[in-house]
């Protein structure tokens, strides 16, 4: 089974900036992570439920070296209802397709969302964080702790193909930056790097997704807004960019529509 085919990521995932000193966070750093730890368990209790439109782009370099090429885009209606997240893939390349998410072939990825905050913060996850310092998320001034989770205490699963058990699934250590609003304690950005054995399939598993206020049912919400996922798997590397557009109520009858674009002429990674 080649590359395109065989890959797909089932939870969340990377990449960090320079490094920068990282300390024990001081009691008012610690009560900013409590307070935010606190925010995050009532995230999805606050929420209505709705639909958005998840816009991902894929593209990948086949020999690992860095000649990208655009592979597709997929639209999928992501569904919240019930505390629950749903994907339903609905075109390739504008296309209407009847294929499931999780079978389409290439890289996937879930819980870019609020399954990921959910589990950083739950107690039983015991996440250990450490201060680094201040930056700003668009134009938003946030606190940025580093944050590591060890394997014994993960949900964060890494698969190759579409057995999420065996050989080539890992429930895997990760770690990473999250930075935090200290006025409204809302997380407006989370990086992830998956800690993956040595002689895994996957070799590399990096994410980091952002978020923004956006209007559902006429009341603003806090949800993320872009994301990017990467992979290696030897050689070969995956990058999908992702949207998430038109936030909207929850309705059973509802649908999504979605346009008739082709997959990008040239990679959004290429560099």
């Amino acid at each position: 089974m080649g590359p395109r085919t065989g890959l797909a990521i089932l939870v969340f995932a990377l990449a960090l900036g320079p490094a920068r000193a990282q300390h024990p966070p001081d009691p008012e750093q610690t009560a900013l992570i409590e307070q935010t730890r606190r925010a995050a368990i009532a995230y999805s209790g606050t929420l209505p439920d709705f639909i958005c439109t998840q816009v991902v782009q894929r593209s990948e370099d086949l020999n690992g070296n860095n000649r990208w090429r655009p592979l597709d885009v997929l639209t999928i209606k992501l569904s919240y209802s019930g505390h629950k997240e749903d994907y339903k893939l609905v075109a390739v390349n504008g296309r209407q397709t009847v294929l499931d998410y999780e079978n389409a072939g290439g890289a996937i990825s879930t819980g870019e969302f609020g399954s990921r905050l959910l589990s950083m913060f739950a107690p039983q996850t015991r996440t250990e964080f450490q201060w680094k310092g201040w930056a700003h998320v668009s134009k938003h001034k946030v606190a940025v702790f580093t944050y590591h989770v060890d394997e014994e205490h993960s949900r964060y699963m890494v698969v190759l193909g579409p057995v999420k058990i065996g050989p080539n699934a890992h429930m895997a250590a990760y770690h990473g930056e999250i930075s935090i609003d200290p006025e409204t304690h809302a997380v407006m950005r989370l990086t992830l790097t998956a800690e993956l054995p040595k002689h895994f399939p996957i070799t590399e598993n990096n994410s980091w997704t952002e978020y923004d206020y956006r209007e559902v049912g006429g009341q603003e919400y806090l949800v993320p807004v872009r994301s990017h996922t990467s992979l290696a798997a030897g050689r070969y590397r995956a990058a999908n960019e992702i949207e998430f557009r038109d936030y909207r109520k929850f309705q059973t009858d509802a649908s999504i529509s979605f346009s008739t674009e082709e997959a990008p002429k040239e990679s959004p990674v290429k560099k």
